[in-house]
């Protein structure tokens, strides 16, 4: 193993070890902006129905067989409903979460129907940051959100 990556890792390790001895608390950074969304893919027939049943409406939508973009001739390989936070990216992570939680927890058991036809689902927690190596911390919202949803959960860094 290189000498700059036994860096980096020592760096990551010592940052998460500070991180995890503090007590949780909700961070704004200036260094970060934060998104989280839901997302359940393979399920395009029921796109219309979640909106009329849940009021639910959906940042984004895709259909399998659509152009990716109106400059490129590939299609999209499977449908997706994306369902995301509205709130200010300089918000604390779990705001975002929170937010989510709130707002599907009265739709859960349409939801559940939803996912058991559905080819995957997670949710996409979002990091937009000035610093190469940053440290993702979520309370309970995001566990009670995964867990009633039965959701995967996947991470989008990306650094500036």
């Amino acid at each position: 193993m290189r000498t700059s990556t036994k860096r980096k890792i020592k760096r990551i390790s010592k940052r998460h070890a500070e991180i995890s001895s503090q007590k949780f608390q909700r961070m704004a950074s200036p260094f970060f902006d934060f998104d989280a969304s839901i997302r359940i893919a393979g399920v395009g027939k029921y796109h219309d129905e979640i909106l009329a049943c849940t009021g639910l409406a959906p940042t984004r939508v895709h259909l399998a067989g659509e152009k990716v973009s109106s400059h490129s001739t590939r299609l999209r390989t499977e449908d997706i409903w994306i369902f995301s936070s509205p709130l200010d990216r300089m918000l604390p992570l779990d705001d975002h979460i929170d937010w989510l939680l709130e707002s599907v927890t009265p739709h859960i058991g349409y939801l559940e129907g939803v996912m058991k036809n559905a080819a995957w689902a997670d949710l996409c927690l979002g990091c937009l940051s000035d610093i190469p190596y940053p440290m993702i911390v979520t309370g309970g919202s995001a566990t009670e959100l995964i867990k009633k949803l039965n959701l995967q959960i996947s991470f989008n860094f990306t650094c500036r």
